[in-house]
Order: C-alpha cells, then structure tokens, then sequence
C-alpha cells in the first residue's frame, strides 16, 4: 500500500512539474545618437567660447577642443565649426580670437594656420568683426615670416590682405615690402608673392612690390624661386617696373642666360622695345666665343632665337653679323639648329 502511494505521488509530480517563474525583463539604454553627441559638444564649445570667467585649465581645455575642431579633416567638424561661429556674435568672436592667440607664442593659432584644414576655417573668420581681426593681424605681424614661408598659413594672411580694414592692410603692407626679398627666396613665400603680384586685389600693397623687386631683380634673378618672382613682376607690371628690372640687370645679362631662370626673364624684357635693347648690347659686346657657347648651350640658345625674331633694324644686323662665321658650328649642335635656320634663311 505504502508503495502504491509513492507512485501516485510521482505520478502527479511528473504530470505537474514545477515551472521556474520567467526571467525579470531586461532594460536595455539605447546608445547616444550622433546627433545628440554633436550637439552636446557644439554646446559645450559655445558655452567655452561664451564663457567670461575660464580657469586656467579650462582655458587649455577649451583651446585644444577647438584646435581639433579646427584641425580635423571630419565633415561633422567642418559642420560644428560653421555652426558654432554662425551663432557668435561680434563680441564673442572677438573674444575667440583673443582666446586663440592669447598664448605668447602663438601656438595654438600657429597650429591652426600651418594645418590645411584649420587655414581655411581660420580665413573665415577674418573679417567678420573688426574687432576680432585686430588680434588675428597683430598674431600674423608677430609671426610674420613664419607665417609666409609655411605651406598653408600664407593664405591665412593673404585673406586678411583682402579683408582686413585699412589701417590693418597698411601694417600688412609694410611687412610684405621689409621682408620682399628674403620671402622671394624662399619656396612658399614666392608662392605668397606671386599670388599677391598677380591679384588686381592687392594694387594697394603691389605697385610698391614691384619697385622692391626691380631694386633688387639682380639678386633674385639668381636665386631658384626669386626668378620666378621677377618673371611674374614683369608679366604683370608696368613699363616702368620693366625699365626698372631691366637696368637693375645691366652687366649680367649674357652670364644669367645660361641659367633656366635667367633665360625666362631675358626673353621678357626682350619682348618689349624698350628694354630689349639693354639684352641685345650685352650680347653685342661679348666675346665671339662666349656668344657662340651660349648659342650652343641648353638655356643660353633661347636667348639668342629670342634676339633673332624680336629684334630688327642695327642691332638685329649687328647680331647676325657676328653669329655667321660660326654657321657650320651651329649647324651641327642640337640646341643651335634653329639659330643656324635662322641664319641661313636670311642668306638664301
């Protein structure tokens, strides 16, 4: 019996099991949304940027954020950087720019402007408030030549040559003319030049360039990249400057055709009547065989074709005259064939 009751017992056991209660729901936080991140860090940026009473540390805190900002290649960035200065007003983007040269050695607004990305935001905010861009001048002014000889940073000051007010131009100015040229040796500061040189924008600031460089054309002309600043003063200058540039290179004129640079710039004062005739003397008045191992030579042969098509009456005569004894010469070097066609067309 007691057995019997022992497997009814299992029996119910088995028929009605014992179920665990089901598991307490899980909650689960969604992650933030980008938008949500974005908009809390453009908050948090503008509230810095408003802010009157940083400390110390989040000062630093504040400029290394908007360096990154500044700097960074992200397009969400490039984003929050407009966003952020469409919401400054005239005062609080002064106080930006306070902020952002506020260390005595620039670094931060140094940082920005030799960064590709953070030269052209930092060109956004120039002139935007005057009040602002009396701290971005005077950060340009103090590191002058740094600023003109990096890659990108130039054109950070370039655009404040444009934009800036008069009496910030006119400093501008004055710092282009004093550092002419030692910035026309240098590989991007010619950039800078010839951009200036070229821009109907900077008449205020060019005119007097071209003086500066026709003062000092024969110095450049034998530098690598100040002859590409004296070839670009003589294709937008005036027939003044030309003169100029032409009598600053007097006595070293057959010498500097053998060089590439030298070449380019002869060939232009060649192209006009009244300075060709400073060329064709010094030509004139060389050697025979110093003129015959320019004809001959890889840069100097230009010269001499150049001479030969532009130039007509005495001079011209006087120079074919000299050239003819050397025909069979000229025939049978590769960089005089043309001279040598030259030649013989006029005799046939």
């Amino acid at each position: 019996m007691a057995n019997g009751d022992d497997s009814f017992s299992m029996s119910i056991k088995q028929e009605n099991p014992t179920v665990p209660p089901p598991p307490p729901p899980t909650t689960t936080t969604p992650p933030p949304r980008e938008t949500d991140l974005a908009d809390e860090k453009n908050q948090s940026l503008l509230n810095s940027l408003r802010s009157t009473s940083l400390t110390p540390q989040e000062t630093e805190t504040c400029l290394r954020s908007l360096t990154n900002v500044m700097t960074s290649s992200e397009d969400s960035d490039d984003a929050l950087f407009q966003e952020v200065i469409s919401k400054l007003s005239g005062s609080e983007l002064q106080r930006m720019a306070a902020l952002l040269t506020s260390k005595s050695d620039d670094r931060y607004f140094l940082e920005m402007a030799r960064n590709k990305n953070g030269s052209i935001r930092l060109q956004k905010l120039l002139g935007k408030s005057d009040d602002a861009d009396i701290f971005f001048v005077a950060a340009i002014l103090r590191n002058f030549f740094h600023v003109m000889t990096d890659e990108h940073a130039p054109y950070v000051a370039i655009q404040g040559m444009r934009v800036f007010s008069r009496e910030k131009k006119r400093a501008m100015r004055n710092k282009i003319l004093t550092y002419a040229v030692p910035l026309g040796c240098d590989q991007y500061g010619s950039i800078a030049l010839n951009a200036i040189i070229r821009d109907v924008s900077f008449l205020y600031c060019s005119v007097a360039l071209f003086d500066v460089v026709a003062s000092n054309a024969r110095f450049l002309s034998y530098s690598r990249y100040g002859n590409i600043v004296v070839q670009h003063v003589l294709k937008h200058c005036s027939l003044h400057s030309t003169r100029n540039i032409g009598v600053s290179l007097r006595g070293h004129y057959v010498e500097l055709s053998f060089t590439e640079g030298g070449r380019y710039i002869e060939e232009q004062i060649l192209g006009r009547d009244e300075t060709g005739v400073l060329v064709m003397t010094e030509l004139l008045e060389c050697g025979s065989d110093k003129l015959v191992r320019l004809a001959t030579s890889e840069y100097g042969h230009f010269v001499v074709e150049t001479a030969l098509k532009v130039t007509r009456g005495v001079l011209f005569r006087g120079l074919v005259n000299k050239l003819k004894p050397f025909l069979p010469l000229l025939r049978t070097s590769p960089q005089s064939t043309t001279i040598a066609q030259i030649l013989e067309s006029l005799t046939s």
